[in-house]
């Protein structure tokens, strides 16, 4: 993804620029150019518990536990900035997520869940992107519980009205490739290593996923209604495993020749 490009992109959405403004912009210089800010996202928070294990373990437990891991080691690396849209155990509306990887001039958003399915046997982790439609019935039931986040009578848009204007007539092309390469490296880097839903790479239209400017994926780490998966996700030598293969997946995008820069 590059950066200059990304920065400018959103600088164009806000001033209703078309491409030849695009053409008629100044490049940074190299030194101007700044490490990439990857925006964690931990699902649920606060008043929400997200889903709930058959023994009471909490989904937002395990979603800010694993995210402020992820934080701390993209951090050690060297090659990232690194925010979060939350640190502690707050709830976040899904618009105020989406607005703080807008803020932030984010150039990837992660938001990390965990699933429960009606099937108690189902097991392994899941990578989600955009779509209008949703790839399959799962991908559709759990797009409807995640957007549930903020209650019924939250705005069915879920981001701000400077977002849906744009996403009423633009979702950039680099912007679903970015979302669909970082899906992919997701499910490289976890293949052999951390259990995989079958047909792990599935899309539909998650509220949090919805900024048409920052490549977006969302992942449900593994499944609480599994109690295969309960224990994996409350390991911690099994959360180390799993942050440690969500660095290399994010190491994969960043060092990729089609999103024109490398971390670091």
């Amino acid at each position: 993804m590059c950066l200059n490009c990304n920065a400018s992109r959103r600088g164009l959405l806000r001033l209703g620029l078309g491409a030849a403004g695009f053409a008629a912009l100044p490049r940074r210089s190299g030194a101007a150019i700044q490490k990439p800010l990857i925006m964690l996202d931990p699902g649920h928070g606060g008043h929400d518990p997200g889903a709930i294990a058959p023994d009471g373990y909490y989904e937002k437990a395990v979603t800010l536990a694993t995210g402020l891991e992820l934080r701390h080691a993209l951090l050690a690396t060297g090659r990232y900035r690194v925010a979060m849209t939350r640190s502690t155990d707050d709830f976040i509306p899904l618009e105020g997520r989406v607005n703080l990887a807008l803020e932030h001039k984010a150039d990837l958003f992660l938001s990390m869940h965990c699933d429960h399915l009606p099937e108690s046997n189902l097991r392994g982790a899941s990578i989600f992107t955009l779509s209008d439609k949703a790839s399959d019935k799962l991908a559709a039931a759990v797009a409807q519980d995640e957007n549930s986040a903020d209650g019924p009578s939250a705005a069915p848009s879920g981001v701000s009205p400077q977002v849906a204007n744009i996403l009423a007539s633009l979702e950039t092309r680099a912007t679903k490739i970015g979302s669909a390469t970082l899906a992919e490296e997701i499910a490289s880097s976890f293949s052999g290593a951390i259990p995989l839903l079958p047909d792990p790479k599935r899309s539909a239209n998650f509220a949090v996923l919805r900024d048409p400017s920052i490549p977006s994926s969302l992942l449900e780490m593994g499944c609480l209604s599994n109690a295969d998966d309960e224990r994996r996700l409350r390991d911690p030598s099994q959360r180390r495993l799993l942050v440690a293969r969500l660095s290399r997946a994010i190491d994969s995008y960043f060092n990729a020749p089609a999103n024109g820069r490398v971390a670091g």
